[in-house]
């Protein structure tokens, strides 16, 4: 929660700055905008360490193995580092270049969810097969 606090409160003030920045500077506005997110960013990693860890144990408890929850990890990963560097370009005024990263992380999702497809395709067939 303090966390999230201070990652708000940052991104507002750099969002401040920025605006009072792009006027005279747009690339120099661009790069804080971008160095501020990444350290925001940084600093969040840490949230999500009782949520992968609370994942764990359930995937254990439920006899899951450790690479189905690795793949769903893997997968959020590449849809959030796609989306973030999407509207990245996009907030720099190119909007092409944000579709192609919201293509190739599409893209990347999906190839990085081929083993929990391929886990739930087995046991669908196993079902079937009774």
């Amino acid at each position: 929660m303090e966390t999230a606090l201070k990652a708000a409160v940052a991104g507002l003030t750099a969002v401040a700055a920025v605006l009072a920045l792009k006027k005279d500077n747009p690339a120099g506005a661009f790069v804080l905008a971008l160095a501020v997110g990444t350290v925001i960013l940084a600093a969040a990693a840490g949230i999500f360490s009782p949520a992968a860890e609370f994942l764990s144990e359930l995937a254990e408890a439920a006899g899951l193995s450790g690479e189905i929850l690795g793949t769903l990890l893997r997968v959020l990963a590449v849809a959030s580092a796609a989306h973030i560097a999407s509207e990245s370009c996009r907030d720099a005024g190119e909007r092409g270049v944000g579709a192609a990263i919201d293509l190739a992380g599409g893209a990347a999702a999906l190839v990085v969810s081929l083993p929990l497809l391929s886990a739930v395709f087995s046991f669908l067939r196993g079902f079937a097969g009774r």
